[in-house]
């Protein structure tokens, strides 16, 4: 099969949420597995070249793009990813190389212009959005019949409009498409305000906008159904969350209108590339030891935790600003106890849950410690500075985003916590799991492939109390069942690398899911 895949994120590449994962693992391994394969990504000032080679600049040759009632020159630039092998293809234009994050502001960017405030998505975001769209297809252009390719698989709403543009391109005829929603939770639609507003950057029809109205809003994932596209999400949960009609609110308003036209959504559960995260390997992990939960060889793993108490929280981080300390006497050494958090600093995360339930927390367990890591809501993150700064010793807060750091993060808890009010599938519970760290997570979405009191400890009704009570619980058994949690821990790990490797996710799903909708 000849497959595209369309992406404004991807690991190695332009790093932001969990879709840049994804996308580099369906890249991989498709390509591995002798499928010709294309990623579609722009250029960003945050681009890095480091696993890219071959690279041909068409800086010459601009493709004219009728774009906000002018037009606009979109040059490719075509390379190949040295980590799987697969074919790139880089859309220029300067309103992607000037920004330095993918969706969203840097602290150097709103210190040169108080307008872009750190950590809020860039203002031109629904003018990126559709020029990229355009420009994808419109690369039908540049490229002879026979690579026309057999399916377009788009990761997300900011990529939603490439199958209404594809339709309308004879080029795509016999093309299929996909888009896989990695979440439909509040601001992450990318919709428009209205159909003037969606008119203006897409230059669709009224009358078409109007088959994709929520409440005003046009939204480009029912623009993308409406032109024919497969509607996917990542995990068999979700797909089931998005079309529950009760959903409205953590769908912005999605699930009612999905369930309404009987839309057909494929759960295809995220794999996670073992490889990039093997504790055994610490070239590919990226920490300072080895070591392997499956086979109950935690040694590395709390070494890893001696060094992040030691010396990795008084270092400069690149990316990261530090808040408290952690101190361990020497004497409840044994008998400490680590809980975790990686991930965004936002509601969506349930920040708000974790941080009304660590003072009751640290104020029962002498030993217990939290060690936090992420970036986001400038709120959220001021009131995990005036908790570490209130627990001093017991509480650090690592602010920014630090790949070393981040996975070092993961790997020295006993626990992670995973408060999300909602989650599509989750990889920080894989991580975990992979590092020896059983996640204790809100039973909503993808977390729920976590198998309760197996592989990880889940809980219901999002509340400090009941997230309260679930550390107490755990806290507990690993003080008194020790062996149960090392049981536990090898059965994680274990589970993690055999069913949900990419490799056997796209196998088992996505092949004979392809070769499904090609055949209709």
């Amino acid at each position: 099969m000849k497959l595209w895949i369309v992406s404004m994120e991807c690991a190695g590449i332009a790093e932001a949420g969990g879709v840049k994962n994804v996308s580099f693992s369906l890249c991989k391994e498709l390509a591995l597995l002798k499928h010709e394969v294309t990623l579609f990504i722009p250029i960003y000032k945050c681009t890095s070249f480091d696993l890219i080679k071959d690279v041909k600049d068409y800086s010459g040759k601009p493709v004219q793009i009728n774009h906000c009632g002018k037009t606009e020159a979109v040059t490719y630039s075509t390379a190949v990813c040295t980590q799987g092998n697969f074919n790139v293809v880089f859309i220029n234009h300067p309103s992607f190389a000037e920004k330095e994050g993918v969706y969203t502001y840097t602290a150097n960017e709103q210190e040169k212009n108080p307008d872009f405030i750190k950590g809020f998505g860039h203002k031109d975001t629904l003018f990126m959005d559709s020029l990229f769209s355009k420009a994808v297809c419109a690369y039908s252009s540049c490229i002879e019949k026979k690579d026309i390719p057999d399916i377009i698989h788009c990761q997300d709403a900011s990529t939603a409009l490439v199958p209404c543009f594809a339709a309308k391109d004879p080029a795509y005829e016999k093309t299929a498409t996909v888009v896989t929603i990695h979440n439909a939770g509040p601001a992450y639609h990318h919709n428009f305000s209205s159909i003037g507003e969606a008119a203006w950057y897409t230059g669709l029809p009224e009358a078409e906008l109007g088959g994709a109205l929520n409440d005003f809003k046009v939204e480009p994932f029912l623009l993308a159904s409406n032109a024919g596209a497969h509607i996917t999400t990542v995990s068999e949960y979700y797909a089931k969350e998005l079309i529950d009609p009760f959903n409205i609110d953590v769908t912005e308003g999605l699930s009612p209108i999905f369930f309404k036209r009987y839309t057909n959504i494929k759960g295809i559960t995220n794999g996670i590339d073992f490889d990039r995260y093997n504790p055994a390997d610490k070239n590919e992990s990226l920490l300072p030891y080895e070591f392997n939960p499956e086979t109950g060889d935690l040694e590395g793993k709390f070494k890893c935790r001696d060094y992040c108490v030691t010396d990795v929280q008084y270092m400069q981080i690149p990316g990261v600003k530090t808040y408290g300390c952690i101190n361990v006497r020497p004497q409840e050494k044994d008998k400490q106890i680590f809980i975790t958090y990686h991930g965004r600093i936002t509601n969506q995360k349930g920040i708000s849950v974790l941080i009304n339930a660590i003072p009751a927390i640290l104020n029962n367990y002498e030993t217990v410690k939290f060690v936090i890591a992420g970036q986001g809501e400038i709120k959220l993150e001021q009131q995990l500075i005036e908790l570490s700064q209130r627990f001093n010793g017991k509480v650090i807060f690592l602010n920014g985003y630090n790949r070393e750091s981040a996975r070092l993060v993961n790997a020295i808890g006993d626990f992670i916590i995973l408060p999300s009010f909602f989650e599509p599938c989750g990889l920080e519970d894989f991580i975990s799991q992979i590092y020896g760290t059983l996640p204790v997570a809100n039973a909503t979405g993808g977390l729920n492939k976590i198998l309760d009191y197996e592989t990880g400890f889940l809980y219901r009704n999002n509340t400090p109390e009941n997230l309260i009570a679930k550390l107490s619980e755990v806290i507990s058994i690993k003080l008194y069942k020790p062996a149960l949690i090392e049981e536990m821990i090898q059965k994680a790990a274990t589970h993690v690398h055999s069913k949900y490797l990419w490799r056997n996710v796209i196998k088992n799903e996505y092949i004979p899911f392809f070769e499904s909708i090609l055949k209709d």
